[in-house]
């Protein structure tokens, strides 16, 4: 019963720290509090629409300890940004970036793992919307099946996207400009779609076809991989870490 209800409150927690919260939101609730206010009541209001829109017999104490723990998290990420940034310009470096991003992700995590632990006992399937049962039983499949693979689109795209581009910072070539928005947008859709692809070889046993997906996107670059080592590195350093990111979500969720 805690991964059935560790999946739906990741659901919601992804699509109200990712998919609800703009780049813009996320870099000004680091330097603004009311920023961070801001998202904190998106964050709250949309998780309690989904709850209610999908879960609608989740108990109200449940949801206040959710949407108050992202609050609690967020608040003190604020805090302590502010606190060496004034010291050490934490935040202004790709690599104090990075740490923050993946120690808050990191601690969101544990927070959702503790509250499914307390609702260990209740059974989530009883408490979906009367609907959703008959919508599923129709194109039959079940409910886990249909939170799984919400998981896994939800978690490939955007949040590994964001966490890679993260992680390349401190990699990334002196002379790959960041200027070129429709490049590196083309590039964040490309990687979603071959980690897509990968999960769902992975899913039907496929393990060979993975390869195919990375020859693939490898033979796209191939005249510059070819004639710039530094790039060659930075490349194969994302395209491990999508592999890697694709291959833990499968595990997890399949």
């Amino acid at each position: 019963m805690i991964k059935s209800v560790f999946t739906v409150l990741l659901c919601v927690h992804l699509l109200g720290d990712f998919y609800f919260q703009t780049q813009k939101m996320a870099d000004r609730k680091q330097r603004q509090f009311f920023w961070t206010i801001c998202h904190c009541l998106i964050y709250g209001a949309g998780s309690w629409f989904l709850f209610f829109l999908f879960v609608p017999g989740m108990k109200i104490r449940y949801i206040l300890a959710f949407v108050l723990a992202h609050a609690v998290t967020d608040m003190a990420k604020y805090a302590v940004c502010r606190l060496f940034r004034d010291r050490c310009r934490l935040t202004e470096s790709p690599r104090g970036r990075r740490n923050v991003f993946m120690f808050d992700q990191a601690v969101h995590l544990i927070t959702l793992l503790g509250i499914s632990y307390w609702m260990r006992q209740l059974d989530i399937s009883s408490l979906y919307r009367d609907g959703l049962g008959v919508l599923f039983d129709s194109f039959g499949i079940s409910e886990l099946t249909f939170l799984k693979w919400a998981a896994i689109l939800l978690l490939v795209h955007k949040p590994v996207n964001i966490l890679i581009a993260n992680i390349l910072s401190w990699y990334k070539p002196s002379d790959k400009k960041d200027t070129e928005g429709t490049d590196r947008n083309a590039g964040r859709m490309i990687g979603t779609l071959e980690r897509i692809i990968m999960v769902t070889f992975i899913s039907i046993g496929q393990y060979s076809a993975v390869g195919l997906v990375l020859t693939a996107k490898s033979i796209a670059r191939y005249d510059r991989i070819s004639k710039d080592q530094v790039f060659a590195e930075y490349y194969l350093l994302g395209t491990l870490l999508s592999t890697i990111c694709a291959v833990i979500a499968a595990l997890i969720f399949l």
